[in-house]
């Protein structure tokens, strides 16, 4: 099965994550993902996330 995560950025924090990419800043790379995304990886592999699957709605009803 598939997870999503959505990540939303300020206009300065894409502009950051453009500056890594363009760079291909490896380090800067590795810490934006762990400021980011930790929280959120650690939320969807535990299952915590807040926003169910379109799906299990469906079958609530």
């Amino acid at each position: 099965m598939k997870k999503s995560i959505i990540l939303a950025l300020s206009d300065e924090e894409l502009i950051e994550l453009y500056r890594i990419l363009h760079d291909e800043d490896d380090k800067e790379a590795l810490r934006f993902l762990s400021k980011h995304l930790k929280g959120k990886l650690r939320e969807v592999m535990e299952g915590l996330g807040h926003c169910k699957p379109w799906f299990d709605e469906a079958r609530e009803k």
